[in-house]
């Protein structure tokens, strides 16, 4: 198979062919009735030419091959998500797609409830069998469309019910984010950080495709942003102000280009005396800062708002308009 995809295209529809066996444009018999002149499939779903299923670390994943992408290359971060996400915790993927990160923290990290969002047609097919081929559909919602849209409506509803009287509410409040979405999930952050519990703040996982050389700069502006973002969503509230963002890992998934990785960060957002704020060394919990591979703490200076290059905005090597709308 091979194909492209269009970074301008939001919904991310494969591009891919099948190369194999290849088929004459005129035949009509029953085997290759199910293909047009292209060679894709016209037919998607269960039993459908591209159909397949791959288990990693004893999830199921199967999927279209002819309508969404795979990424062997994240096989170890999917792993590793799901070795992070503690038994009982509520859990966002905003960009879930099949389930990457989605099956992980059900089925390995035993969370108590995942929302997965997602708007692919095809993605969402595929994501929906794989919950209950993998038995945790009773544990998840899935929610259709833009995260930025789907996810403001969770947030209205829930902040138009009684805390006290509505568990439902707590569900709507998330322990943990998973911010899958490549070159960057920038676009996202904002209802990532309005998303997370009220009382403790929470962890967010945000994947992107950094330059090698800019990782350390590319970390602190990322702290410097969702503590920004947090203090402004929060502004007249008590202690608005002692939300912070620490950055206690940075995971490189796979090389992406040359000099350029996928990465992961795991940052924890929320008040400095959070139960959840991960011990610091060096540093106050106080401050805005990033942990480096040794356990050191460093404050982010506070005028750190230099976007890097894969920052997306016009200026930047990554500008994608439909991020922004």
């Amino acid at each position: 198979r091979r194909g492209d995809i269009d970074p301008e295209s939001g919904v991310r529809e494969s591009g891919h062919r099948i190369l194999w066996p290849i088929l004459p444009p005129d035949e009509s018999t029953i085997g290759s009735s199910h293909f047009n002149h292209g060679f894709l499939p016209t037919i998607t779903g269960i039993n459908s030419p591209g159909w397949i299923t791959v288990t990693e670390h004893g999830v199921r994943q199967s999927f279209d091959l002819t309508r969404v992408m795979f990424s062997r290359g994240n096989v170890t971060e999917k792993k590793r998500f799901g070795s992070l996400v503690q038994p009982g915790e509520c859990v966002l993927d905003m960009y879930a797609g099949i389930g990457y990160y989605t099956l992980p923290a059900l089925v390995h990290g035993k969370a108590r409830h995942v929302t997965a969002c997602e708007w692919n047609v095809h993605a969402l097919s595929a994501l929906r069998y794989n919950l209950k081929a993998n038995r945790v559909e009773n544990k998840a919602t899935v929610l259709e469309g833009d995260c930025r849209v789907s996810l403001k409506a969770l947030i209205e509803k829930s902040s138009n019910v009684d805390d006290d009287i509505d568990a439902t509410t707590e569900d709507n409040q998330f322990d943990r984010i998973s911010l899958g979405l490549l070159p960057s999930s920038e676009g996202g952050w904002t209802m990532a950080v309005s998303c997370l519990r009220r009382s403790t703040g929470g962890w967010l996982h945000v994947h992107a495709n950094v330059p090698t050389a800019e990782q350390q700069s590319w970390t602190h502006w990322l702290c410097h942003t969702l503590a920004r973002i947090a203090i402004e969503q929060r502004h007249g509230e008590p202690n608005s102000n002692d939300w912070v963002a620490v950055c206690t890992h940075v995971e490189k998934v796979k090389s992406f280009a040359p000099k350029v990785d996928h990465v992961v960060a795991d940052v924890f957002v929320g008040p400095c005396d959070s139960p959840k704020m991960p011990s610091l060394k060096g540093g106050s919990c106080s401050t805005t800062g990033v942990v480096d591979s040794v356990g050191k703490f460093t404050a982010t200076p506070l005028d750190n708002d230099s976007p890097p290059s894969c920052a997306l905005n016009e200026e930047g090597i990554l500008h994608q308009n439909w991020l922004h709308s």
